[in-house]
């Protein structure tokens, strides 16, 4: 294996792994809000590992539903968008390897970055404003369930 193919794939390596720990093991999303329960207490955390407040579930499960609904609301969103960063930072990442790109018999190099770039920007032009929505929704029910 050369050193370009070594480089896209180390690259491609760092960047997964780094999402898909700091997604799946650390739980986070972009809300940077989480929650765990016990004993009928729900514990509202801020970062990775910053606790905010404590609310008790039984007084306000109408609030606490929401709330958690929200954040799942976010987290699923990020996780679709981590699978899309997976599946598209490959095609993005042999854009520096001209001879290594995909469809090079069929493909001129500036249609195939116009190709790429454009899936990314309708991608981004989705998803941005998803999260937009979905942090506003977190952070206003977090507020509710603090007041």
């Amino acid at each position: 294996m050369d050193k370009k193919k070594l480089t896209i794939l180390l690259a491609y390596a760092i960047v997964m792994t780094g999402l898909l720990l700091l997604t799946f093991g650390a739980e986070w999303n972009p809300s940077n809000y989480s929650y765990s329960l016990n004993n009928g207490m729900m514990v509202i955390e801020k970062g990775l590992s910053q606790e905010l407040e404590e609310v008790s579930v039984g007084d306000r499960m109408d609030d606490v539903l929401r709330y958690t609904l929200a954040v799942s609301a976010e987290q699923q969103q990020w996780r679709i968008d981590v699978t899309v960063i997976g599946i598209l930072l490959p095609f993005l990442l042999l854009l520096f390897i001209p001879n290594l790109r995909p469809l090079k018999k069929h493909l001129s190099t500036r249609w195939y970055v116009t190709i790429v770039l454009a899936i990314l920007v309708v991608y981004a032009a989705y998803s941005i404003p998803n999260h937009i929505s979905n942090i506003n929704e977190v952070h206003e029910q977090v507020s509710r369930l603090l007041e």
